[in-house]
């Protein structure tokens, strides 16, 4: 499993996970926000450093190839505007 921590929003802030197999020719993309008031910068996720009540929303989806592929470009596209400045 790969986790990224996103760590620069404070009412934003949480984890992805990204697991590919879970189900058979599916990439599983869990997304995972923790409350503004719990600092994460020191934690990782599934470390047991997070009570219950650090977590205040989790969205899982089962992606077929089609559809992650087209996050990627989608993703892609994104941080190139945002690197140039481009409004959307």
């Amino acid at each position: 499993m790969s986790v990224i921590r996103c760590n620069n929003i404070n009412y934003r802030k949480g984890y992805i996970e990204i697991e590919p197999e879970i189900h058979k020719g599916y990439v599983n993309l869990e997304v995972t926000q923790i409350h503004p008031d719990v600092d994460i910068a020191d934690t990782r996720l599934g470390d047991g450093k997070l009570s219950d009540e650090a977590f205040i929303g989790n969205t899982e989806i089962e992606l077929n190839l089609e559809e992650a592929k087209n996050l990627i470009e989608l993703l892609k596209n994104a941080i190139d505007k945002t690197e140039v400045g481009s409004p959307n």
